[in-house]
């Protein structure tokens, strides 16, 4: 179990390295200007538009927050009823009745 979770970690994590990879990519593919220069620069950071891209990254994580507060307003919790008994020895005993 421990392994399935690292290696699905660590798959994740590479997955998100590529996106934002790709995304820096595609900016400094799109917002090229005629003088050569775009958001992004190679060569020098300080004469990029840097603050556009910052700005592109927080709007997308805009939208995934709203996406996840859409979820989590969808979410109905599963009918279950806990009841806490006492067994004969004097332990308590959780016990789960499932309702349809």
């Amino acid at each position: 179990m421990k392994s399935t979770a690292m290696a699905l970690y660590w798959a994740a994590n590479g997955l998100g390295q590529y996106a934002g990879t790709l995304m820096v990519t595609m900016v400094h593919k799109y917002t090229a200007d005629k003088n050569g220069g775009n958001w992004v620069p190679d060569w020098n950071v300080n004469r990029g538009r840097l603050e556009y891209y910052y700005m592109l990254v927080s709007g997308i994580q805009v939208v995934n927050l709203v996406y996840y507060y859409v979820c989590a307003l969808f979410y109905t919790y599963k009918p279950l009823e806990e009841i806490m008994k006492s067994s004969e020895d004097g332990d308590l005993e959780l016990v789960v009745d499932k309702k349809p």
